[in-house]
């Protein structure tokens, strides 16, 4: 039986013709890591920064200033009205790692279901801006903000206690609030907030900027005129969630609104009017540059908003809008994303009032 093999003793042995002589010219690659090893990585590293460094000193010399800004693309906003008008109020802005609620003057399920429907998560919504304490703007607030635990109310303090005081809400509603200001910017849901004054007969009125990016998206709904401060944002929209809430003839010619009720709605404090948000909307559209010839304003889409059932039609606010827009030489398109509509200067749609609306995508 023959003896076996201890394979510590077992000798590796090479052809002696294959091995190089003591004078024989070898090359060896310097690139294989298993033989220059770390001195081949130090001196790669050396090369790198050197790059870098002449990059640098080259940038300099041409004045260059790249902004990390500049070099991301911009992520894309998305906009819901799940209904609007004085049956209810409530509107999303977010992109898809955040976002907020506009009022809370819908119900909570119908929210909901429309968030699942296009595919945005309950759980990456901040919280809730009020923009005033009227029922339609605030009656589901406090059912979404006990659902949604995670969800902030932001509105002013005024606001929260004309809520209180003015509706049977439950006052465990204070626990989600935080406080905010006018003309004071706040973050939340990856946006930069601002409040701004609106003139309305709520405890206190506000209409809002909210800005991501290259995007900048004001809402200014319940004011019986633009003020001030609503001009000075509105002038640097993108886009515009804006009231139209009543037609004046069809106001005035209203057999079942008393006199008093009429005067209201039309008064400083009131509301805006078909042709009253036309007239301003071409006013600033109509602005340009007078070397350039281009319109000073960035907007794009406007939203018309809060159209009264009894005093307003959505055609009849769209055409008073679009045929100011039109005489100010503007082309309007429908919002609807057709290669027709998106070749227009400035995209218009009226918000529905009990049914929510498309998905708008802003890029």
């Amino acid at each position: 039986m023959a003896k076996p093999t201890n394979p510590r003793r077992r000798r590796v042995t090479r052809e002696l013709e294959n091995l190089p002589n003591l004078f024989d010219s070898v090359e060896i690659d310097m690139t294989r890591h298993d033989i220059a090893g770390p001195a081949l990585q130090r001196a790669t590293a050396r090369e790198e920064e050197a790059r870098r460094e002449r990059n640098a000193r080259a940038a300099d010399a041409g004045s260059v200033d790249i902004s990390e800004n500049a070099l991301r693309r911009a992520e894309a906003v998305r906009f819901i009205s799940f209904g609007s008008g004085s049956s209810g109020n409530c509107a999303y802005i977010g992109t898809r790692r955040g976002g907020l609620l506009i009022d809370a003057g819908v119900d909570a399920k119908t929210v909901t279901e429309q968030l699942n429907k296009n595919g945005i998560d309950i759980a990456t919504i901040a919280g809730i801006v009020l923009t005033h304490d009227h029922s339609d703007h605030v009656r589901f607030a406090y059912t979404l903000l006990r659902a949604n635990r995670h969800l902030q109310l932001f509105c002013t303090p005024r606001t929260l206690s004309g809520l209180l005081r003015r509706h049977s809400i439950s006052r465990r509603i204070k626990d989600y609030h935080k406080p905010i200001y006018k003309e004071i910017p706040f973050e939340a849901g990856g946006f930069t907030v601002t409040a701004f004054e609106t003139s309305h007969d709520g405890s206190d009125n506000m209409g809002f900027a909210i800005d991501r990016g290259p995007h900048h998206f004001v809402v200014a709904t319940d004011t019986g005129f633009i003020t001030d401060r609503a001009n000075h944002y509105l002038r640097l929209a993108t886009c515009a969630m804006i009231e139209t809430d009543y037609d004046l003839g069809m106001l005035q010619a209203n057999p079942v609104y008393p006199e008093y009720l009429k005067a209201r709605i039309a008064g400083r404090t009131g509301h805006m009017c078909n042709d009253d948000t036309a007239a301003y909307l071409a006013a600033l559209l109509a602005e340009k540059d007078a070397e350039t010839g281009r319109r000073h304003s960035p907007l794009t889409h406007i939203f018309l908003c809060h159209l009264s059932e009894e005093n307003n039609t959505p055609d009849t606010a769209l055409r008073a809008v679009r045929r100011a827009l039109e005489q100010a030489g503007l082309t309007v398109g429908d919002a609807t994303g057709s290669p027709v509509s998106r070749s227009a200067d400035i995209q218009l749609a009226a918000l529905p009032r009990y049914t929510p609306s498309p998905l708008h995508v802003f890029r």
